[in-house]
């Protein structure tokens, strides 16, 4: 494939990626999966399966929309979380790192697995729950660090919201190992088949 074919393949999927980020914010019960007054993500397995397919850089950039979506959410949104996501230092710059590391973790676990039968479904795999692992871990600290809406709640209150951030990473982590791997796979073979895998 040629550099233009292949440039143009790899925006066409990052276009694909960011409209269903955005789909996936705006249509209820989707992206974020609202149980109480807290919600479950699904769209970081979005934000890992991109990185994964197209690398770090446009990872990096799905994070960003991504973060930017989830701040618009809080804005509209009236869950006990939103308060908290209000602050970019929590919703946006987190989800930018989450892309970005999600990228390279796919790098390094392809490299180490490369001589593996099925070497890359285990890198996505790994990707996955690294990913998630990293945007639960990133959150958490993000809320520690700058949560001052959080601290106005109260203690205990504050720890209950923690605790349910931490399940919540739990279920979005199972999502991510089964679902990045199982959707990365055809994806990436047929990218290897038009000479288009970043």
């Amino acid at each position: 494939m040629n550099k233009s074919k292949d440039q143009m393949t790899k925006l066409t999927l990052t276009a694909m990626f960011f409209a269903i980020i955005i789909a996936l914010t705006f249509i209820p019960y989707t992206g974020y999966i609202v149980y109480g007054l807290l919600s479950i993500t699904t769209i970081h397995v979005v934000v890992i399966l991109g990185a994964v397919v197209l690398g770090p850089a446009r990872g990096t950039l799905l994070g960003l929309v991504w973060g930017i979506t989830c701040l618009l959410y809080a804005l509209m949104n009236g869950t006990a979380d939103a308060v908290i996501f209000l602050d970019p230092r929590i919703s946006v710059i987190p989800r930018i790192l989450v892309g970005l590391a999600a990228g390279w973790y796919y790098r390094g676990f392809s490299r180490v697995f490369r001589r593996v039968k099925g070497g890359k479904i285990i890198a996505a795999a790994i990707t996955g729950a690294l990913g998630t692992l990293t945007n639960t871990v990133l959150v958490l600290t993000s809320i520690s660090l700058f949560g001052s809406a959080v601290a106005t709640l109260g203690s205990t209150l504050e720890t209950i919201i923690k605790t349910a951030f931490a399940l919540n990473g739990v279920v979005e982590l199972l999502l991510a190992v089964v679902v990045v791997p199982a959707v990365a796979r055809p994806i990436l073979q047929i990218m290897k088949r038009y000479g288009s895998v970043s």
